[in-house]
């Protein structure tokens, strides 16, 4: 058993979140730019405690991918190719972000941290980590 490693993925930032080894508890990991996603992941893959990787797939209320949602495909492809042995899946991850709001203000965030888009992107990665893991 290993980390899951769940990605909100943005035209701008990338939200990051992981369980720990034994995949009980969701922790925020990091955002970084898009430029340095690619870099960022490799680094955790890694550590070598990375299982699975979990993408929210961002799609239009018709079913059919956004540009994004084609990045997150192309890029899932090129993580495969490159670490074969693990694990990639991607889950829907419609209203993530005005979940993650929701759920900054029910835990009592400050309006202040909640306004930062780098702690809406980290809690909507733990969001879609959350959903993924709900579903195994």
């Amino acid at each position: 058993m290993g980390r899951v490693l769940a990605v909100d993925y943005g035209g701008r930032r990338c939200g990051m979140a992981w369980t720990d080894i034994l995949q009980i508890s969701n922790n925020p990991l990091e955002t970084v730019n898009t430029e340095m996603f690619e870099e960022a992941l490799t680094g955790f893959i890694e550590t070598g405690e990375v299982s699975d990787v979990v993408f929210g797939l961002p799609a239009h209320a018709d079913g059919n991918l956004t540009k994004i949602g084609d990045r997150v495909i192309k890029t899932i492809e090129a993580f495969r190719r490159k670490y074969p042995t693990l694990q990639f899946h991607t889950i829907d991850e419609s209203f993530t972000s005005q979940r993650a709001v929701q759920h900054m203000v029910a835990i009592g965030m400050k309006k202040k941290k909640r306004r930062q888009k780098e702690s809406v992107d980290q809690m909507s990665a733990i969001l879609i980590l959350r959903d993924f893991l709900n579903k195994l």
